[in-house]
């Protein structure tokens, strides 16, 4: 059997004065925790047709986490809190993985950024700070007290009859790194998953996963582990129809 080749978005950082790709292993670990056989590539900054060329060449597409998405691809402007990346070729290349895999048939994973990055590029809405619209925290590390990483900080309530329900149940304990969420959901798409101040924290479209919350950081609890392996079953599908 063939081993499953996923594709990882990279994220910006700074070496010696100029604009770098990386990615953070825990992802890495986090699949080959799911199927050890797993081959995991960082993606750098792409054109359309290097999507397109990835998308054929790789079995699914993880979009990770990371800095806050231009409020300008779902039609708003920046507010006081929104931190972008500043080469915004980040947010394009992201855009075009994700459309290059959808168009492929190929499955996608959203993770954190993700889903709001999935959520925007299909028409959706984000909030762009939590805490001012609803005055509740979301990041963990901002908690008082806060909370350490690898811990979770609250829970979360599963839908019934949505593939996330169906393999957590219908309540799960999730660690949270954020201000910012899907506001509108996009039309087409599931929520699968609420925390108890109303945010939503899982969305789900055929192929298509994401949620909000940081199972990479989680790899103790076998049920993160699990959610992981369902991207990958949905890959392994689709690599062996084709």
């Amino acid at each position: 059997m063939k081993p499953l080749m996923i594709g990882i978005t990279s994220r910006q950082t700074e070496v010696y004065g100029q604009v770098a790709c990386y990615e953070i292993q825990d992802y890495i670990d986090y699949f080959k925790a799911a199927d050890p056989g797993v081959l995991c590539f960082i993606l750098p900054i792409v054109s359309e047709s290097d999507a397109e060329a990835f998308a054929r060449v790789l079995d699914g597409l993880c979009i990770s986490g990371g800095a806050d998405i231009d409020p300008a691809i779902y039609g708003c402007d920046k507010d006081e809190t929104t931190e972008v990346y500043s080469d915004g070729r980040f947010d394009e290349s992201d855009l075009l993985l994700l459309r290059a895999f959808e168009k492929a048939g190929k499955p996608v994973f959203g993770i954190c950024r993700g889903i709001q990055l999935i959520n925007a590029a299909h028409g959706g809405d984000l909030i762009q700070d939590i805490p001012s619209l609803i005055e509740t925290e979301h990041n963990q590390r901002q908690m008082t007290p806060p909370i350490d990483d690898g811990k979770t900080a609250h829970t979360v309530r599963l839908v019934k009859g949505t593939r996330m329900q169906k393999l957590f149940g219908s309540e799960i304990s999730v660690n949270s790194y954020h201000h910012q969420a899907v506001n509108t959901p996009a039309s087409g798409f599931t929520v699968s998953a609420y925390s108890s101040d109303g945010i939503v924290e899982a969305m789900e479209k055929n192929r298509i996963l994401a949620v909000q919350w940081h199972p990479e950081r989680l790899l103790h609890d076998p049920a993160m582990v699990a959610l992981a392996g369902l991207f990958l079953g949905d890959c392994r599908s689709v690599k062996d129809a084709l």
